[in-house]
């Protein structure tokens, strides 16, 4: 994995790589950045899996560059160092994800404690079928138990997972390369394939339509065909 130190006092930066370095954790490498901008860049142009970021950075502040971290990797475990006690920044933060709120100084046991927690949600992602995300599971977990539900929207699923409605459009596109939309539609026809298969004679197709989370059978016939390039009649 790879680790990103970011703050404006170098004595701090290297402090904080020289406590990682003492601690167990298997790495590639540990980048630095003394400003927002920095970090930005190193984000951009490496696979960043653990950052640990000051809140309060030239340029680009810790908040700022909290939120342009996830738009480009939201599956980053990000720890705030901060010497600011003050809860609004913690909020913010707690907005977009970030895993752990510190403050300086950062106690060595508190340290190593939440750098092997962060490298253990690493390596437990990395670990997951087909290298898909915690998050990710997460969401298709939800899919697969209210793909029946034809008021079943994101807005839903971001209530029931706590991931806002745009996270979960980022990890689904990066993750799968399509919509939410695309996704639940393509869940309930496999599905409603199922269905026709296992069923066959017996089933009818409004009675499928119902059991897909589709209120309306010729609305589902469709879908049905636009995606298996047949009617669900034929299919059967």
């Amino acid at each position: 994995m790879n680790i990103l130190v970011a703050d404006d006092e170098e004595i701090i930066r290297k402090n904080f790589i020289k406590r990682i370095n003492r601690t167990q954790i298997n790495f590639n490498n540990i980048y630095e950045a003394g400003n927002g901008v920095e970090a930005l860049s190193l984000f951009q142009k490496n696979k960043i899996e653990i950052a640990l970021l000051d809140i309060n950075m030239p340029f680009l502040n810790g908040l700022k560059l909290l939120e342009r971290i996830h738009n480009i990797s939201p599956d980053a475990v990000i720890v705030i160092i901060s010497g600011y006690n003050k809860f609004e920044y913690a909020q913010e933060a707690i907005k977009f994800g970030v895993y752990r709120y510190l403050l300086k100084p950062v106690n060595s046991d508190e340290f190593n404690t939440v750098i092997a927690e962060a490298a253990e949600l690493v390596n437990s992602n990395k670990k997951n079928e087909a290298g898909k995300s915690l998050n990710f599971q997460k969401i298709m977990a939800l899919l697969k138990e209210n793909y029946k539900n034809s008021e079943y929207n994101l807005t839903v699923l971001s209530e029931q997972s706590g991931l806002s409605e745009r996270h979960i459009s980022k990890i689904i596109k990066k993750e799968s390369g399509k919509t939410f939309s695309d996704l639940l539609t393509e869940l309930r026809i496999e599905q409603a394939k199922r269905i026709i298969v296992r069923e066959c004679a017996g089933v009818k197709m409004y009675e499928v339509a119902e059991a897909v989370g589709y209120s309306n059978q010729h609305y589902f016939s469709r879908v049905f065909k636009n995606i298996t390039g047949v009617s669900p009649k034929n299919y059967k």
